[in-house]
């Protein structure tokens, strides 16, 4: 089993990237793949798939909350590895377990390729496995602080921030926090509305 990959970005399309390693280049689906730059050396955490019909996909993730989550997704009846994929190219990762805790079907059910029998089934087969999930990742928020980083993607969406641009603000507003007060909880909404702002504003 191939666990990581490191090397260097040769190409890039969509969803899709190849990463060069000792002469040998990977192609994996990978939902994060329009945030890394051509030429750029990365580590991503990989998960081989094998299909009858296609026979072994390699899929790849930038952080190991991200394989799981994916992990975890294809795990629902009706959720193959191209749609899990899909789903998190949407949504961020604690958006996505927040809705699935919350049973927000109807949130769920926004994601394109998803219907509400859908959405359903992923929030009653894996709550109680999402729920778990989100405990042993304190960086994402718990409780009522993952509602605030939820509101915080809704209101860049609303200002007509990509999906792309909010996770690459996301995610260094929550590394910067993490450096300056070495927990995620109880942060106040605008304050991480303010340093998100100031992250997109220099893009």
């Amino acid at each position: 089993m191939i666990a990581l990959i490191s090397g260097m970005v040769t190409s890039i399309f969509d969803s899709k990237l190849i990463v060069v390693q000792s002469g040998i280049g990977f192609e994996m689906l990978c939902p994060s793949a329009r945030q890394f730059q051509l030429k750029s050396t990365i580590t991503l955490y990989t998960y081989l798939h094998w299909s009858q019909e296609n026979g072994p996909s390699l899929f790849g993730f930038a952080t190991v909350i991200e394989k799981e989550l994916f992990l975890l997704l294809i795990e629902c009846q009706g959720i193959g590895p191209k749609l899990a994929i899909s789903m998190l190219e949407q949504s961020q990762v604690s958006s996505l377990l927040q809705m699935i805790i919350a049973e927000n079907v109807e949130g769920l059910s926004k994601l394109k390729g998803l219907g509400l029998k859908k959405a359903e089934m992923i929030c009653m087969s894996l709550k109680n496995k999402a729920s778990k999930l989100l405990t042993n990742y304190p960086e994402l928020g718990y409780g009522s602080t993952l509602g605030v980083w939820n509101d915080l993607h809704e209101t860049l969406a609303s200002l007509n921030y990509s999906v792309f641009e909010i996770k690459q603000a996301t995610a260094l507003v929550k590394e910067n926090l993490l450096v300056e007060k070495g927990t995620m909880q109880e942060v106040p909404f605008d304050l991480l509305l303010r340093k998100a702002l100031q992250v997109l504003a220099k893009k």
